[in-house]
């Protein structure tokens, strides 16, 4: 038995097919089968049979296979750990970020890493999670962060999710000098007659739509990437605005009194965002990539 048959084993399990894990690991398909059965003959068990489902595990394939994938991870642990003490990792990354990430958690981490890595150098794009999504699935980004919808539970087998244990809700955002102030928290419906400068324009326009189409519409005079100019224009009393609370920590306009973050309760802002990152762990970087995020959880 050898590492090698194990990652075999673990592109076929993960893909259902020895033919797409031959492509994935640039390896012909012959050489997988033969590697494959000369392990099955030292174990002097059959690991897989071919269905209409795919290549699957056979009965007794399946808990000796959790064994195996089991050291295969023990063993990329300790490659990662060694790696991490005693090399210097170089290169470029392109990282994709949404915007609550990068005004709060990235740059810390980054500078922390940096300093650790100094021969790293990064390439950061700012974008909504859906195009998050794709740059990654695309390969036009080698890491990106994102907020965890519906849309982003779904990844693609070969992408891996790493938590960055973060949670926040959601807050309206209002001029100190409106009588909305005074709430300590506040539902959509109790502010229809307002005014609303929406951040982006997919996440919150498709949660505002949903909400139009159980209640009534609402009156959105302008959606703008620039936090700077929504927090403004908020301030000056040209409308409301939602938020993540991540996106408005240490914000000085909050600080200053300025405008008040209201907590937002009742639908459609009745949960919270859960944040991550995810790569692809075929890219030849990952190993970077892997000891990159370890600083976000310090």
């Amino acid at each position: 038995m050898n590492f090698e048959q194990l990652e075999y084993i673990k592109a076929i399990v993960e893909n259902k097919s020895m033919s797409i894990a031959s492509q994935q690991l640039h390896v012909t398909q012959s050489a997988i089968s033969q590697s494959i059965v000369m392990l099955e003959t030292e174990l002097g068990v059959q690991l897989f049979k071919r269905s209409r489902n795919g290549t699957i595990p056979t009965e007794d394939g399946l808990w000796i296979i959790q064994k195996l994938m089991e050291i295969l991870q023990k063993s990329n642990e300790l490659k990662m750990d060694i790696q991490s003490k005693t090399a210097t990792f170089s290169g470029k990354v392109k990282i994709a970020t949404i915007p609550g990430i990068f005004m709060t958690m990235l740059p810390e981490a980054l500078a922390s890493f940096k300093k650790d890595f100094p021969l790293v150098h990064y390439a950061i794009l700012e974008m909504e999670n859906n195009q998050v999504l794709k740059a990654i699935e695309q390969k036009k980004a080698d890491v990106g962060f994102i907020s965890l919808t519906n849309e982003s539970k779904s990844l693609e087998n070969h992408l891996t999710y790493h938590p960055l244990n973060q949670e926040s809700q959601f807050h309206l955002l209002v001029s100190a000098k409106s009588v909305l102030a005074i709430h300590s928290e506040i539902q959509l419906q109790d502010v229809l007659g307002e005014s609303f400068i929406l951040y982006g324009e997919h996440f919150y326009s498709n949660l505002m739509k949903g909400f139009e189409e159980k209640f009534e519409q609402i009156n959105i005079i302008f959606q703008s990437y620039n936090p700077e100019v929504i927090k403004k224009s908020v301030a000056a009393g040209l409308g409301v605005s939602i938020v993540s609370k991540m996106m408005i920590e240490d914000d000085p306009y909050i600080e200053s009194s300025r405008i008040k973050a209201i907590p937002l309760i009742g639908y459609p802002f009745n949960f919270s965002l859960s944040f991550g990152a995810i790569y692809d762990r075929n890219r030849s970087n990952y190993k970077l990539i892997q000891s990159m995020l370890a600083y976000f959880n310090k």
